[in-house]
């Protein structure tokens, strides 16, 4: 027997849980087509949630960086092998020009 009530707390905590997952999955599956996004595994989709995160993040601190590849548009993408280049970023680079 439930005396205290745990099992409808833990429900309503999986629910919130599950509703955060599920917003954080419709903001990354907009960069995939419906093939794409239904042969991402479940820690795939999760990796992507995190790097977007983390892209975000960096951003709002002002801090400069590489927009990740996913996030480019397919046009974009193709023309290059990433959204922005890392030579700008590496200090090498910015010494020999």
């Amino acid at each position: 027997m439930n005396k205290g009530g745990s099992f409808s707390k833990n429900s309503k905590e999986d629910t919130e849980k599950s509703e955060k997952k599920c917003k954080a999955f419709k903001d990354i599956s907009k960069y995939f087509s419906k093939e794409e996004w239904a042969n991402l595994g479940y820690s795939d989709k999760i990796t992507y949630v995190y790097m977007k995160r983390n892209y975000d993040t960096m951003t709002s601190l002002g801090l400069k960086a590489t927009l990740p590849a996913f996030m480019c548009s397919k046009k974009r993408a193709k023309q290059s092998s990433g959204c922005d280049s890392d030579e700008d970023q590496n200090p090498k680079n910015q010494a020999q020009r």
